[in-house]
Parts: C-alpha cells; structure tokens; sequence
C-alpha cells in the first residue's frame, strides 16, 4: 500500500511573530532553520519515491531536506486567510472570536470573512495526495511538504471534531505518516517531532506548567504478530524481537517513575524496560476479547465463520467478536473508563503499556463517533502522547517510534 508523508513547514519569522500567514510568504527564523537541519539528520537514510512541496518559501526550504528532486504543486499552499492574513494571532482572537471558535469546533466557516473554507482545502489538499499515491505506486513513498492548516483540512476529514477538539495542530517540522491508498487512507503516525525532542512543545510546556502526560505504549513484538493472529486476550510472551525492541524504547525514552500495564505478558514485559521500579498492573488494559478466535489467522476466522465475519469486517456491525468476546463498544468504553481511573502526578509522564486495539479504542473514544478503521495499528513498542488538560485529554503526537527506524526489523 503507498504511503504519504505530510510535513509541515519548519518555523517561520511570521510563526515566531504570531502572526496569521496564509499565502503571504516568509522566511524560515533561525530556530526554522536549525529544524530543517534536524529534519535532514532525520530522514538521511529514508527513501522516499517522490517529493512535492507548496510553492511558498517557507515550505520550499524545508522540503531542501529531502535533497533537491523536488516538485511544487500551487494546490498545496495554504489557506486563503483573507482579511486574517498578516494579522496577529491575539487580534483574530479577539475580534474575530466567534468565528474562529465555529471553524475550531469544525465549522466550515470562510477564514478572515472572504478567505477560503476548510472543506474547500480539504478536497484540493485530497486530490494532490491520491494522485501522488496513484504515481508511486503499491508499496511507494511520497513525501509533502506542506502547511498547518492543510494538513489539519485533512486530518479533519481522518478524525472528526466531533464533541471537541482532541488533537492538535501539527507542529513546525513535524511529520504525519497516511497508509493505505484512495478510500482507504488511514492515519499512521502523527505530529512526530522526535527529531526535535522526545515530545512535542505542548506537552513540554503543558508539563513545565505542572499539568500530565500518558504515554501510551504497545507492547513489543510477538510470534502472533507475525503470524498475524489475533491474540485477544491470550498471553503471548514477546519474542526475540520484541525483547529487542523494548531495549531500544529504553534506550530512547529512558525509564518513567509510574508505569501502568495491561496485566497480559507481553505487555507486563516490555513495561519493564521502561519502569524506574514496579510496574503496576492494571486490570481493564487488556486487549479485546476475541471469544472463540484466540489466536486464529484472519483465513481461519472467515472460513468457519462466514456469516459472523463479514457482518464485522466487512458490514461494520459490532458484534461480540468470537461469539463470545467483545463487542468494540463495550471494550471501549472499558478501555476508557480503565484510563481516566489511573493517577498521574502533577508535571509527570506517565507510562501505560497495553496493546494495539486499546490504544485506538481510547482515541476513538477522544473523537466521539470517530472511526477506529481510520486509524493504523501502532507498531509494537511505538508512543502515543496524551495531554491531560482541563477541557480534557487532547492528543499531542501518535505512534512515534524513532527507535525503530534504523532497526533492519518489521514490526
């Protein structure tokens, strides 16, 4: 399946001087610079099949860090602010405070009055990633540089406001990763500015001002996950690999005073890697149950049950899986109410390692009505961060593993 790397542009001076820039161009500041720097260090060994890039200054430099193949597309600029553009963040927020609320909210509202709607972004920011993807291939790489408000058109589309906002913007020089292809796409990875410091800004500041953060990790791998069976809630211990790659987290991410998990093996053990002292194991972090199909292969499951399989996989109907496991709403809502339960002190990170399925089920549950398909199953010891704010949890960055990337492996 092709995949699309979305960068946004490295810092620029009208960033440093909170000022609204849509097609106005400006130059990357000096921090910019020093991030495309980064960037380049980054992806040095990666390779990408294709690289494209809006036509503005402050993306052009920044797609310089993926070598000088480049290509610029004009539908990849950004939002017509109209009478926003060029106007201090604090005077929108001021003057224009009901409108800026309504397109927050995920309101198609035209931006600065005459600019242009979200939604209109959003179908020419598509059509340039489905024929990038068409380019490359099954199996190709594309990389787009672009801006905030493009990328947020499209993750818009991904993950729907919903009751609220639970996501950020994306952050300067970040990457966020779709898999998948036309009608398929699913969010990968999200906001990873690991190039730039183990977390993003916002949750930097969020914990400099004494608020929490969770890091949701999966588990490292399994023998079931390469034979691609479906564990549910069966205790799989990790293998070579996956004891591999929880000394690899640690050698990242370094060792956390609080560290929760899902009480199956393979979770408890790559919790250890990452734990300062005891793991705390949390009854209610379990992967779903999976009934009378632990541990079958995808072929298995939909040749005796073919009627139960296709009215889940195909027809989306949530059903108890296995006849006699969960339904997704029910292991989500204990999922959630398994995580909003946990204790995180004030300016800490909190470790909670558990599985794929639960990781996705606490964010669907963040979007209201989202749908979990839309998003690609973290690989195994990857992090997802989550700001515990007072308007709630809010997602800073998903599925981040720089660990992995330099790692002959496959997750």
């Amino acid at each position: 399946m092709p995949e699309i790397v979305l960068v946004r542009h490295a810092e620029s001076e009208a960033n440093l001087a909170r000022t609204w820039q849509g097609r106005g161009n400006s130059a990357l500041s000096p921090t910019g610079r020093e991030q495309v720097d980064a960037l380049s260090r980054r992806i040095d060994e990666q390779e990408f099949d294709l690289v494209a890039t809006s036509p503005l200054d402050r993306a052009v430099e920044t797609a310089a860090a993926f070598g000088e193949q480049v290509e610029t597309h004009a539908d990849l600029t950004e939002i017509d602010l109209g009478t926003w553009e060029g106007v201090s963040v604090e005077t929108v927020a001021t003057r224009d405070r009901e409108v800026l609320r309504s397109i927050y909210a995920g309101g198609d509202d035209r931006f600065g009055t005459e600019g242009e709607r979200m939604s209109e972004v959003a179908a020419r920011a598509w059509a340039i990633i489905d024929s990038l993807a068409a380019r490359v291939g099954a199996g190709g790489r594309a990389v787009i540089v672009t801006h905030g408000g493009v990328i947020d058109s499209v993750l818009g589309s991904l993950l729907p406001v919903g009751r609220r906002r639970a996501h950020l913007m994306v952050e300067n020089a970040s990457l966020t990763h779709l898999v998948g292809g036309p009608e398929r796409w699913r969010l990968a990875r999200f906001n990873d500015c690991t190039h730039l410091g183990r977390l993003t800004r916002f949750a930097t500041r969020h914990l400099d001002s004494g608020g929490s953060v969770l890091a949701l990790i999966r588990h490292g791998r399994t023998k079931a996950n390469v034979e691609m069976r479906l564990q549910g809630q069966s205790c799989w211990g990790l293998d070579d690999v996956g004891e591999e790659q929880g000394a690899w987290l640690a050698d990242w991410y370094g060792r956390l005073s609080t560290v929760y998990s899902s009480p199956l093996s393979r979770a408890t053990a790559t919790a250890r890697y990452v734990a300062a002292s005891d793991v705390v194991e949390v009854a209610g972090l379990e992967e779903i149950g999976m009934g009378h199909w632990e541990g079958l292969v995808r072929e298995d499951i939909r040749r005796d049950w073919p009627d139960l399989s296709r009215r889940i996989f195909e027809d989306g109907e949530d059903l108890p899986r296995g006849e006699t496991g969960e339904t997704w709403d029910g292991f989500t809502r204990r999922i959630f109410a398994t995580i909003e339960s946990l204790v995180v002190g004030p300016g800490e990170v909190a470790g909670v390692v558990s599985h794929g399925g639960v990781i996705r089920a606490y964010l669907g549950a963040l979007w209201a009505g989202v749908n979990t398909r839309r998003l690609h199953t973290p690989d195994n010891t990857s992090v997802s961060h989550i700001a515990l704010t007072g308007d709630g949890p809010i997602l800073c960055d998903y599925a981040v593993a720089p660990h992995l990337e330099r790692r002959a492996v496959t997750s």
